[in-house]
Formats: structure tokens, C-alpha cells, sequence
């Protein structure tokens, strides 16, 4: 059996990677459709997919009875947009045509027949409302338009649940939470158990996976002390309390993240998710 899927907005890879090793795991094969506006993020998942079908365009220009000539679907994911719901664009003003990206998934499943609906984006998506004159979210008013949207995937028949989860419950070696919205048609959603957890709090779990396991400790970097610019006095401080915390000159590798992290983490824990503010890590030992 074939499975027709639909990966929106796709990056690299990683949420398609995910779709066929789910579809073969099921012993069934995937026919799948990658679109993109970005012509760097189509060429990239061409390279790591070469057997996709690939679409370099913007959704706008779409017809998705078009793209999908038979007309269902028994997956659609998608990953629209985040940055203008993303913390990481601090109190400036948003981008309300970036932000109703998400809009798109509502077309494509009231256009064909979808069976099922993976959505992932970032936490602060379910804040998701209207915004004020000052080009800034509502407080007034936080959340009302994702609830609209949700609404409107009930309205076309889809069962619609939503969690933030961490991958690093799920096996991934990072620390990083997504929410998930998943919706199905005349069916109940239902969550993946979690697999992982801290040691000594396992309860028949597995261990965390580590930044440790996941760092080629072969490969010599140059060291940040010899830079031509100077490392920012708040990156030397974190650099000091790391050392402090894992045992001085004879530190233990731990991670330091350059912006947006005001601490430092063993390597024998999950790695840090970099937000979109982040430039790097410092490795000390």
C-alpha cells in the first residue's frame, strides 16, 4: 500500500525523514510531495530526498487539487512559518502575513480529502491573536485566533488535539519543545507514549540521551580565547560559572550557549536547543 503525504513548508528534511521511517515501520511505501517557496531549502531537501516530488513555489500560487492530482491525502504536515510567534522576536512589531501562513493547512484540507494532519511549530504559536495598532499582539486577546483556527480543522469533520512536547521524552538527544497540533479525520487522536527520562525518576523509562553521545570528539576546534573579536563580557561570565560548576581547571566538557542561555549544561544531559538568536556553543575543558 501507498501512503499519499504532503510535507508543507519543508526544510531539510527531518519532518519527511520522519513520515517514511513511520510509513516503513507500517511495511507501507510513501509517495510524498515537499513544497517550499525557498529555493535553498527545496535544493537541500532534494539532496537528502531525491525521490520526492518537489514543488519550489510559494503556497499563495498553489491550487492543491493541482499538486495533488488525486485529490486525498492520508497525511498532510506542515511547519508554517514561525518567527513572528516566536519569543525570539522579542517587542517588535509582527508580520501578519507571516503569521497566517497556518491558514494555508485549512485550504489544502478543505480542497482534498485529508485523512490526517500533523502540524509542529513553536510554543508561542498557541498564543497565536490578533494584533494591536502598534503592529504588537493583544494581550486582551492572546490565543483567541488559534483557537479559531483549530476550530475551523473541527469544522471540516478532523478530531483536533494539541500538546508542547519535548523530543528529548521521545528519544531525540535535545531539549527541545514543539507544540503539536495533530487532527484526524472521524478517528480520536491519540499521543505517543513517553520513552525517556531523567535517571533515578525513570519508572521503567530509558535515560535521556546526552549531548555526549552526539559530539565527534575527533574533530579539534580552534580555541574562542584566540579570536580576533574579543568574546562579549556576559559570553566570559558564562564561560567562568560554567568552569565554577564542573570543577575548575580541570573542568569536565560542558556547554556554553552564546546568546539566550544564561547557564552552563554537561554534556551528560540533552543539548540546548538553539533558538533562532543563538550563534553557537563553547565547549570547556
Amino acid at each position: 500500500m501507498i501512503l499519499h503525504c504532503a510535507d508543507l513548508f519543508c526544510g531539510a528534511g527531518g519532518t519527511s525523514t520522519g513520515i517514511m521511517q513511520a510509513a516503513e515501520a507500517l511495511g507501507k511505501r510513501t509517495d510524498l510531495l515537499a513544497v517550499n517557496h525557498w529555493p535553498v531549502s527545496v535544493n537541500t531537501h532534494e539532496l537528502n530526498h531525491p525521490g520526492v516530488r518537489h514543488l519550489c513555489e510559494s503556497l499563495e500560487n498553489i491550487g492543491p487539487a493541482k499538486a495533488v492530482p488525486g485529490g486525498r491525502l492520508n497525511l498532510l504536515a506542515a511547519s508554517p512559518e514561525c518567527t513572528h510567534h516566536s519569543i525570539a522576536a522579542g517587542g517588535r512589531p509582527r508580520n501578519e502575513q507571516s503569521r497566517a501562513t497556518a491558514w494555508h493547512v485549512c485550504r489544502w484540507a478543505s480542497d482534498l480529502r485529508v485523512d490526517n494532519i500533523l502540524i509542529e511549530n513553536v510554543r508561542e504559536f498557541q498564543n497565536w491573536g490578533p494584533l494591536g495598532a502598534n503592529g504588537k499582539p493583544m494581550k486582551s486577546r492572546k490565543g483567541e485566533t488559534f483557537k479559531a483556527f483549530l476550530n475551523a480543522l473541527r469544522s471540516m469533520g478532523f478530531n483536533v488535539d494539541s500538546r508542547v512536547l519535548n523530543a528529548a521524552d521521545y528519544g531525540d538527544p535535545t531539549s527541545r519543545h514543539r507544540l503539536i497540533v495533530l487532527a484526524r479525520r472521524g478517528k480520536p487522536v491519540v499521543w505517543p507514549d513517553v520513552t525517556h527520562g531523567k535517571s533515578g525518576d525513570l519508572f521503567g523509562l530509558k535515560p535521556y540521551r546526552t549531548a555526549r553521545e552526539i559530539i565527534d570528539w575527533d574533530v579539534k576546534g580552534k580555541s574562542i580565547f584566540r579570536r580576533s573579536k574579543p568574546l562579549s563580557p556576559n559570553t566570559v561570565r558564562r564561560i567562568a560559572a560554567g568552569l565554577k560548576k564542573f570543577g575548575g581547571a580541570n573542568a569536565e566538557p560542558f556547554l556554553v550557549m552564546l546568546y539566550g542561555m544564561n547557564d552552563a549544561r554537561s554534556v551528560d544531559r540533552p543539548a540546548p536547543w538553539p533558538s533562532p538568536r543563538t550563534s553557537g556553543t563553547f565547549l570547556g575543558n
